[in-house]
């Protein structure tokens, strides 16, 4: 039985004969194994807290990022090479002690298009050694070497309301667990890649996780069929802002009187879980972060220093050291070979969520990068470059609702509105909204394209050029998110209608709405290819989410959904 006939009706009930009667309880008792190079883990659960994870910082300094299991001491050495015949005769790079989560340098592998990585561990005092995977990693000077990237970006996974809701209150504890630790993902990962058709039946508790299957089945797609050279996530994947998911993931409530100490295990188990969760990808491919409202560093969020402090220590992106923010919460990548004459693709991160100091901002006026990113980004964006893309988890305005139209009471962020035009009907002077200002700095610097999320939805705007600025096209592009369901409340509202267009059926709605369609639902990541003959984006089913999205159900997993050259 394929998909399309399981979401016709037909498949209703049939998950026990896809898979066997014994299958869902089994499941639920599966615990992580060790690695090794298949599946069923993508890391050693006894020596690891989740796999290692390679990042860039720039053309010439990387880093493996290693996180012991609590309460162990690894010893471990590091091999590279660039050719991968002599990985297992050359001797290590490094030796450490490894106690907490380290950093681990990557030097003399960086001039060549790829190279090829493992680490050998053993708990210190303990005898035999274990070896990872090797690992195959393309390196910014593939850029110059074959004249093409591709840059995959994921937005609002959401994998934190799979504990929210109470229609997803999951019994076994075991699964419970799972979903906590992040690892439930790689589950379900191990199970599509056993079974391609794999759907959970919402009646049970593993279809009470659909957040996290959506998202496990677009990682799994991106491993089967995608080579990006880096994955940018723009936002709202911890859950540390989102207190009231807490309890129902199995935390402490966040309208308990938590002490710092509290605030501190939640930041570190959420930042954790995210490591579980890409724990399949972060070994070879890096993977960088645009802050969300819902990942805990809001001015006023409760959790923010303990938030920031997890973030750093497990996710280590581009600072001070490389010329950005010393807290790594925006960031430039130049992508490629810095010599004289060649022209790199630039990847510029902004942070619109810290400076947030009491409240949410009451109009768009009020939503502001603090001086020293606003001063920093100006600098940044004059670089040279023929693909300059910006990324931010939503605009520094936007219409004056809350997340929803009928909240008027503050101004949540939602919408494509870029310039001096799109908010004359909201302020009396646009010119103090500090996204118009910012869409000027882009446009002067012939910025490419704006990447964005929060709204959950695929849509391009091609933003009007104004008078006396330069007059190549410009893009503001929603990424779309990979979570289970579409907001379909959010689609019939005024202002959504207005800005984002028709979303045409919904497919809980008996009937279709309209035959036209202006942008997509879930589930869905976006693909950017930058090549020196053309740049593309691409919208890409992530997960079968049938009757919760527009996007319709004869699209394939892994199929193009939109596409456009910019």
């Amino acid at each position: 039985m394929n998909r399309r006939d399981f979401f016709k009706g037909a498949g209703k009930g049939v998950l026990a004969s896809l898979l066997g009667s014994s299958w869902l309880s089994s499941l639920s008792c599966l615990s992580p194994k060790p690695s090794s190079d298949e599946f069923p883990f993508p890391y050693d659960s006894d020596a690891f807290e989740a796999s290692e994870r390679i990042v860039f910082l720039n053309h010439n300094e990387a880093a493996i990022s290693v996180i012991p299991k609590i309460g162990k001491t690894l010893e471990i050495k590091f091999y590279a090479v660039e050719d991968k015949n002599f990985l297992a005769r050359k001797a290590p790079l490094g030796s450490y002690r490894v106690k907490d989560c380290l950093d681990i340098p990557v030097q003399n592998v960086l001039g060549a298009p790829e190279f090829f990585y493992c680490l050998e561990y053993r708990e210190e005092g303990k005898r035999g050694w274990r070896r990872t995977p090797e690992r195959k990693v393309r390196t910014p000077k593939a850029f110059q070497e074959y004249g093409k990237m591709e840059v995959l970006l994921i937005s609002d996974d959401h994998t934190f309301d799979d504990g929210d809701m109470p229609q997803r209150i999951v019994m076994d504890e075991g699964l419970k667990s799972q979903r906590l630790s992040g690892d439930y993902v790689n589950l379900f990962i191990n199970e599509l890649k056993a079974n391609p058709d794999f759907i959970p039946d919402e009646t049970t508790d593993l279809g009470k996780m659909m957040s996290g299957f959506c998202l496990a089945s677009s990682l799994n797609q991106i491993l089967k069929n995608e080579k990006p050279d880096l994955i940018i996530f723009l936002g709202d994947t911890t859950g540390i802002g989102a207190g009231y998911k807490w309890k129902g993931l199995g935390l402490k409530d966040s309208q308990d009187n938590l002490t710092d100490q509290d605030y501190d295990d939640i930041s570190r188990i959420l930042w954790l879980r995210v490591r579980r969760m890409l724990s399949a990808l972060t070994p070879n491919i890096p993977i960088y972060l645009t802050l969300g409202n819902h990942d805990g560093e809001l001015g006023f969020d409760s959790a923010r220093i303990f938030a920031r402090k997890y973030r750093k220590k497990f996710f280590k992106q581009p600072g001070a050291r490389q010329g950005c923010s010393p807290e790594e919460n925006y960031y430039a990548l130049i992508w490629g070979d810095p010599s004289p004459g060649e022209s790199n693709p630039l990847f510029v991160v902004l942070d619109c969520e810290s400076n947030l100091d009491k409240d949410w901002p009451k109009k768009p006026e009020e939503w502001k990068l603090n001086p020293e990113q606003r001063e920093w980004f100006k600098k940044a964006v004059r670089y040279s470059s023929d693909w300059k893309f910006i990324f931010f988890h939503h605009v520094l305005g936007g219409w004056p609702t809350g997340s929803d139209e009928e909240m008027r009471d503050y101004c949540y962020g939602r919408g494509p509105l870029f310039t001096f035009e799109d908010y004359k009907e909201f302020c009396r002077d646009p010119n103090l909204v500090e996204q118009v200002e910012l869409t000027r700095i882009m446009m002067e610097n012939e910025v490419k394209a704006n990447f964005y999320g929060h709204d959950h939805i695929f849509h391009v705007k091609e933003i009007p050029v104004e008078k006396g600025l330069p007059r190549k096209k410009m893009y503001g592009i929603c990424v779309g998110s990979t979570k289970h369901k579409g907001e379909l409340g959010w689609y019939k509202g005024d202002l959504w209608k207005k800005y984002y267009g028709s979303y045409g059926h919904f497919w809980t709605e008996p009937a279709a709405a309209s035959e036209e369609v202006d942008f997509w639902g879930p589930a869905g990541y976006t693909k950017l290819t930058i090549s020196k003959y053309g740049t593309r984006i691409e919208y890409k089913r992530g997960a079968y989410n049938y009757l919760q999205t527009n996007i319709p159900p004869f699209v394939d997993v892994g199929d193009v959904v939109e596409s456009k050259i910019l």
